[in-house]
């Protein structure tokens, strides 16, 4: 007996290599398309710190606002690039329906536990390795850009709470957390509706079992614009992949993305408070 393909809102449910939520029909994204869809976020990001932030900074702009337009509105366009591809699969702007589509489903009690496991190794690991960013920028395909913001720049000694942010004295400077956080959510929930949302459910249908390795190779070869840091950041794409695929629950994503690149913030607003 061929089973029926009932769709129930907020549940999935496969047939003839397509998933069928309560919005639509996925495809599978196979491996040339999944190179497109993370090769142009790349090409993109590429392009804006090895030209456009070269030419604003020779120009004379502000770190500030060079790093906000190089950085951060190219992050943010990610999030645009998944609304908009959800949109071209024919689903409506309803919250039941995004979260269906992009799996934010509530958070269980295994989910926090996985996060948390999740976000301890990925910091651990990215420490045992953040050596290596000095090492490879020893060789010349590895060294970063003529000139690249100091607070990304890995030829520089980070102050893990300073007290000078891109030129901007930080006591009491209170506005700046507020920027740095508008740009961390970009940067989270850009990434975060792209990669794990719109990319992976369609991902799985394709590569079953093996979804999360090549998701989290992918994920890492983005990062090509920081090449310096590529073995830093595999193990903890590689772990973050394999937990959604498990869990098939994005907030896990978000928070534990979040968890992970607001140590930056923290430091910030210890310098603020002086």
């Amino acid at each position: 007996m061929e089973a029926s393909n009932v769709t129930i809102p907020g549940k999935t449910s496969v047939r003839d290599n397509q998933r069928t939520t309560s919005e639509g029909t996925l495809k599978p994204m196979g491996l040339g398309v999944s190179l497109l869809f993370f090769g142009i976020p790349s090409a993109v990001l590429t392009l804006s710190i090895y030209d456009l932030m070269q030419s604003f900074h020779r120009h004379g702009m502000s770190d500030f606002l060079n790093f906000y337009l190089t950085l951060v509105f190219p992050l943010g366009l990610l999030l645009v690039a998944a609304l908009v591809a959800y949109k071209l699969e024919g689903c409506e702007f309803t919250w039941t329906q995004i979260a269906d589509r992009f799996r934010f489903h509530k958070m269980t009690k295994k989910d926090w536990i996985y996060t948390i496991v999740l976000f301890v190794a990925s910091i651990a690991c990215y420490g045992a390795l953040q050596s290596t960013a000095k090492w490879l920028i020893q060789f010349k395909w590895f060294a970063p850009p003529e000139f690249l913001i100091p607070a990304v720049d890995p030829r520089l000694e980070h102050n893990l709470a300073p007290s000078v942010f891109m030129g901007i004295p930080l006591k009491g400077q209170w506005w700046i957390a507020g920027f740095y956080f508008i740009a961390l959510l970009f940067n989270i929930f850009g990434e975060e509706f792209w990669w794990r949302g719109y990319i992976f459910p369609r991902q799985e249908l394709a590569f079953k079992k093996w979804t999360w390795v090549v998701h989290g190779l992918l994920w890492t070869l983005f990062h090509v614009f920081w090449k310096w840091n590529l073995i830093a950041l595999l193990p903890g794409c590689l772990m973050l992949s394999y937990v959604i695929y498990v869990r098939k629950n994005t907030w896990i994503g978000i928070i534990t993305h979040m968890l992970f690149n607001s140590f930056p913030l923290a430091g910030l607003i210890i310098g603020i408070i002086g």
